[in-house]
């Protein structure tokens, strides 16, 4: 491991534990998709505006804290580059906040549903449209296995059940 990507994980590590305890999600998955979307915490995004996984910006943002940045979204035949408007935050822990009301969305139901198995999850967050990368899924599999970031996961019976996300916000879907 590089020296950025252990510096990174020391960094995220401590907020993923308490975000896996208070929500149930796997830290392996959260860890991976912050690495995947942020490049190691080295995207512009990340540096800049605190948003460890490219969380586009919805009518609730404050417009004080929006970002415009360039994306890559794969439209199901090519990648094509366009703007988008990024949520920006203070604190990672704030991006995991909203991270996990982006979560309790019901079109996630079933990947919390499956939150025990980090990879079913990863499967069904691209199933549901977390990503448009076609192997987003696979990324995410891959970097837990190559980093061992299931090393973070706690038994289920440590963490709070995934079903607590879904009272994250009772009003969330309207956004």
């Amino acid at each position: 491991m590089l020296d950025h990507q252990a510096a990174f994980l020391r960094l995220l590590v401590p907020a993923v534990l308490a975000f896996q305890r208070r929500t149930g999600l796997p830290a392996s998955i959260v860890l991976a998709q912050a690495i995947l979307e942020s490049d190691w915490g080295r995207s512009l995004l990340a540096r800049r505006n605190k948003n460890l996984f490219g969380i586009k910006a919805h009518s609730r943002t404050n417009p004080s804290n929006v970002a415009l940045f360039t994306t890559r979204e794969f439209n199901g035949s090519h990648w094509r580059q366009q703007k988008a408007r990024f949520a920006s935050y203070d604190t990672f822990e704030e991006c995991l906040d909203d991270y996990a009301l982006v979560l309790s969305r019901a079109r996630y139901a079933s990947a919390r549903a499956v939150a025990a198995n980090p990879d079913a999850f990863a499967r069904e967050l691209q199933r549901c449209g977390y990503a448009t990368d076609p192997r987003y899924a696979h990324k995410l599999s891959l970097l837990i296995r190559r980093y061992r970031l299931d090393q973070y996961d706690v038994p289920p019976t440590q963490a709070a059940p995934s079903t607590e996300l879904a009272a994250v916000s009772d009003n969330f879907e309207s956004t």
